[in-house]
């Protein structure tokens, strides 16, 4: 029933429902009210509530749903007050911009099955920049193989294609090219050269979501432990680098935590001589009894060994996440923005940056983002991969804030009428009632 009728009812005319209005409102000094808990709450016109919701909501501080529910509810009522709030928030250009969601981060982990093979499949990344030492060198490219584990790490004074490039000629001289390259989005692998460089000699490159490190996580967790080396067996940090033989030696004879084995026990069938230039290791090595499992073996009991640690991270991780929002092609969106360093306090920099819109959905929970035609911010067009936790939907407005019809809500609108739908819309503004308050 419309807010008019209602009205008319309660100064005296008949209606059907006039029993029921009546022990649900109010109508004095010209104001209509609602019975809620013993109490009266102004009903809020159509034309009203917007204002009335701005107020309590943008102007208190842009507190969350249930905070501005719980002011409103202590003077206002009117139909769907819940769903009505929880829509203009959803379309406050300020809190989407400024809010970050709380709870558990969304994303589920995703893992690929590696294959027995190894140097299949090769995760490359860089770390630095370091103190630069006296041969000039800043940066450590790292290239791991998933599956055996075995690194190669190579001192380099830039973070330059070609580098990179060199570093996998010398690699694939000895094992071969890979068949799937992974990295971040870092300026050596998104470069040109790079990329005519996989496309001759037939490399799948695969690129990460941006601030995504766990995509590209078998490097990452090697960049960790040789830091953590570095800092450790360093004398002077102009020679850095001429202890990175060590590290990869070291790395690549110990027993791997995952695989159970060594990663030169998953590609050699022989012991190999020590090369730290300790008299009692290599003395040992040389002696050592040569009679050690097929090399085949190893590597079936290292697959299974890598399938069994990759379910207990899968459940770990998922245990700390939930479901991801799913977005689709032409969505609005923003993204986490990420504030350039000033030396100015960062505490207030928006949360998000945007809006831009989703031109393509991948694998994963990834989302080829871009920017909205017409409204390109830079001279070059933005576009980048993200993953669904560095996203947020824009603040389109609800249909529901434009629609004059409030359907049945029994949480806020528990008058109604058993077997018939609830009119209490206020669908027409209490146009009688404004129209004596101006007489008046």
């Amino acid at each position: 029933m419309k807010l008019a009728n209602i009205v008319k009812v309660l100064q005296g005319m008949s209606s059907e429902q006039a029993t029921q209005i009546r022990r649900e409102y109010v109508y004095k000094n010209n104001r209509l009210y609602r019975k809620v808990d013993d109490q009266l709450r102004f009903v809020v016109p159509t034309a009203m509530r917007w204002r009335v919701v701005r107020t309590y909501h943008d102007d208190m501080g842009h507190f969350a749903a249930e905070k501005t529910l719980d002011r409103l509810r202590k003077d206002f009522w009117f139909p769907k007050m819940r769903k009505y709030v929880k829509s203009y928030i959803s379309a406050c250009m300020e809190c989407v911009y400024n809010k970050t969601v709380t709870g558990k981060a969304e994303g589920q982990l995703y893992i690929d099955t590696v294959k027995p093979i190894p140097f299949m499949r090769l995760h490359l990344d860089h770390v630095g920049p370091l103190p630069k030492t006296s041969r000039g060198n800043q940066y450590i490219l790292g290239i791991t193989d998933p599956f055996t584990k075995f690194t190669v790490l190579k001192a380099v004074r830039s973070v330059n294609t070609q580098p990179v490039i060199r570093a996998l000629n010398e690699l694939t001289s000895y094992f071969g090219l890979p068949a799937i390259v992974v990295t971040d989005r870092g300026t050596a692998f998104t470069s040109h050269n790079f990329a005519e460089y996989c496309k001759l000699n037939g490399i799948q490159h695969i690129q990460t979501a941006v601030r995504t490190p766990r995509a590209n996580g078998s490097i990452e967790r090697i960049n960790q432990t040789v830091c953590k080396c570095l800092r450790a067996s360093c004398v002077s940090d102009s020679d850095w680098d001429t202890a990175i033989r060590d590290i990869q030696w070291t790395l690549n004879s110990n027993t791997n935590a995952t695989t159970k084995y060594s990663p030169n026990d998953l590609i050699f069938d022989f012991r190999l001589r020590d090369v730290v230039h300790k008299r009692l290791v290599q003395a040992i090595h040389d002696e050592a009894n040569d009679s050690q499992e097929s090399i085949d073996i190893r590597r079936e009991r290292a697959t299974k060994s890598i399938e069994a640690e990759q379910a207990k991270w899968k459940q770990r991780f998922d245990r700390q996440r939930k479901k991801p929002f799913q977005y689709q092609e032409g969505d609005l969106v923003v993204i986490t923005n990420v504030a350039p360093s000033t030396g100015f306090s960062r505490k207030l920099e928006p949360r998000y940056r945007g809006p831009y819109v989703i031109s393509k959905v991948l694998r994963f929970d990834r989302y080829v983002v871009e920017d909205i035609e017409g409204l390109q911010r830079r001279q070059r067009r933005f576009n980048s991969v993200f993953h669904a936790e560095h996203l947020k939907p824009w603040c389109t407005a609800a249909p529901f804030l434009d629609n004059d019809t409030d359907g049945s809500d029994n949480e806020e609108d528990p008058g109604n009428v058993p077997g018939q739908e609830s009119d209490l819309s206020g669908v027409a503004e209490l146009s009688q009632t404004s129209n004596r308050d101006n007489d008046g």
